[in-house]
């Protein structure tokens, strides 16, 4: 009995030290730390990209409409191998993060980023918005004008009106039961350009989770909160990133904004590029995004 319970034992530390070392292996390729943050009304889980270097700045960022912050797994290491540490949030309802859904506005939205900053201590810091996530960036930009140092849109419309066929997109992120061939299809009208490999679509579909609830819940702020609140972005530095071959975020919007902001607006037009820019050419986002943060250094 002794060595049976001895080799049970044996073989227990085994299974643990396999399983250990399985996780420490996924989280170095993973490249990111996940934290919760507790603000009081919510809790908000974090993918965080840490620099090497102790002199960092921060950048916060936010995924598009009822998406996790999957969207920034190539972008966020570059940025944190080029000295900056990205916090990619969750928003309320997605990958586990809380907080009512109900009767919110971008104010709302903008609100959780200022007290996850105040939770971690941070005071001043650079902001990503991505698709939807462009707005609440905006209108944070907006009313915490002091908190940031600069702005970055990635695929931002809210300016000119969608050139998708209308309910196309709704179906993708929000019929779980489509056949793969059927979102492979809807992707490539919706979110890539024509010029994107499929291996990059079928990998995108693959992964494909949204939040239905979330999404709502987005969509409803955004009805309850005036353009003209949050499409100035404040009055500080702006970097748009845009696709040309984007369908759902048309071109148009950056250069409407360029007329209207002129130099302190720096547009980025990528092309051969769509919605999902930073999935399609994520070295060449990274890049800009990189050139436009040393230009509006904190320091």
């Amino acid at each position: 009995m002794t060595m049976n319970r001895s080799l049970i034992q044996l073989i227990e530390a085994l299974f643990l030290l396999i399983s250990v070392s399985f996780h420490l292996a996924n989280a170095n390729e993973s490249g990111f730390q996940e934290t919760i943050v507790d603000v009081d009304y919510a809790e908000f889980v974090l993918h965080i990209w840490q620099p090497k270097a102790d002199n960092f700045e921060t950048v916060f960022a936010l995924p598009g409409s009822g998406a996790d912050v999957s969207r920034y797994k190539y972008i966020g290491p570059l940025l944190a191998e080029s000295g900056y540490r990205v916090i990619a949030v969750n928003q309320r309802g997605i990958l586990g993060s809380t907080g009512k859904l109900e009767q919110l506005s971008l104010r709302d939205l903008a609100g959780d980023i200022i007290s996850i900053a105040d939770e971690l201590e941070i005071n001043k810091f650079h902001m990503v918005g991505w698709a939807f996530g462009n707005r609440t960036s905006r209108m944070l930009a907006t009313l915490y004008p002091t908190r940031l140092k600069s702005l970055i849109l990635i695929a931002a419309g809210g300016m000119v009106p969608a050139l998708t066929q209308p309910g196309e997109l709704a179906l993708l992120l929000d019929d779980q039961n489509l056949s793969e061939k059927k979102k492979i299809y809807l992707a490539r009208r919706t979110m890539f350009s024509p010029a994107t490999d499929e291996k990059i679509i079928r990998e995108y579909v693959r992964e494909l989770t949204y939040w239905p609830e979330a999404r709502v819940g987005q969509r409803r702020a955004n009805q309850n909160t005036p353009v003209e609140d949050w499409i100035a972005g404040g009055n500080g530095p702006i970097l748009m990133i845009m696709g040309v071959d984007d369908l759902t975020a048309p071109i148009e919007n950056g250069y409407l904004m360029k007329a209207a902001h002129n130099d302190r607006l720096t547009l980025v037009p990528l092309e051969k590029t769509g919605h999902a820019v930073g999935l399609e050419k994520p070295e060449l986002v990274a890049k800009s995004m990189i050139q436009f943060l040393r230009k509006n250094s904190i320091r």
